[in-house]
């Protein structure tokens, strides 16, 4: 099991609020979802499944080569997925989400790391909020080497969504899964098809391009000019930047589950 120690939790939770004190809003607006940086995170899977599962939380484990085909049943994956409380697993990546009575926090791969997303149901004080769900990860063995608070907000009555960032040409609606507050929820919406913590995605090679070695393991079908690829969703950003490609957008036809 690891553990990060409450001297050096303290020394973290010190730096958070003042930095907050400093710099960042005072309170999470219900209005709003937040995404913050948690950096690298090394992790024992097994021994994350097994504090999980000893403090009540669901767990389902995608083993599934790069088909899709994962032997996990889908009614109980989609019994675990609306759960209050659930770990899900795919390979070397984690995706843990909890549902509280004034927030739901959720931690996640990013493209440098882990992520934490806060979902307020209430304005919430930024110094509470934050120094419960950082108590509550750190007693599952969860935090990561930084605790980044020059967070990102998003209004979740914006139905249009954020633009892609420049250098990274990619369909919006993928963009939008990436800072969506729930993947699987976003993708069920947008008729993305999801396994586990990848989607099916088809890259647009520029002329000559090469798709880098990184993402071999997760090519579907390949062209001279298209991938299609079943990608883990926080590397949408790192293919979509990539010298070879083009730019990234669903694949038009959903495979169904």
């Amino acid at each position: 099991m690891i553990r990060i120690g409450k001297a050096i939790l303290f020394i973290v939770l010190l730096s958070a609020l003042s930095l907050i004190a400093a710099d960042v809003p005072s309170s999470f607006s219900a209005t709003h979802y937040y995404i913050l940086s948690l950096g690298e995170m090394p992790i024992d899977l097994p021994a994350l499944i097994q504090t999980t599962q000893s403090s009540g939380y669901s767990v389902i484990d995608y083993g599934a080569p790069v088909s899709g085909e994962s032997g996990v049943d889908s009614g109980r994956a989609v019994s675990v997925l609306e759960g209050a409380a659930f770990l899900l697993v795919d390979h070397d990546r984690f995706y843990l989400r909890e549902v509280g009575e004034t927030y739901t926090f959720t931690v996640r791969a990013s493209e440098l790391g882990y992520e934490l997303v806060i979902n307020p149901q209430q304005d919430l004080s930024v110094n509470d909020a934050l120094g419960s769900i950082l108590m509550a990860l750190q007693q599952l063995g969860i935090l990561g080497s930084e605790v980044n608070l020059d967070f990102a907000s998003f209004a979740k009555a914006d139905l249009k969504g954020p633009a892609s960032p420049a250098g990274a040409p990619m369909d919006s609606t993928l963009y939008g899964l990436v800072v969506s507050e729930d993947w699987f929820a976003y993708a069920a919406s947008k008729l993305i098809t999801q396994a586990g913590l990848r989607v099916e995605v088809v890259a647009e090679k520029i002329p000559g391009g090469v798709l880098s070695s990184e993402f071999s393991d997760y090519v579907v079908e390949e062209t001279d000019l298209l991938v299609k690829l079943l990608l883990p969703i926080d590397e949408l950003l790192t293919l979509a930047k990539s010298s070879s490609i083009g730019y990234v957008r669903i694949a038009y036809q959903p495979l169904i589950p």
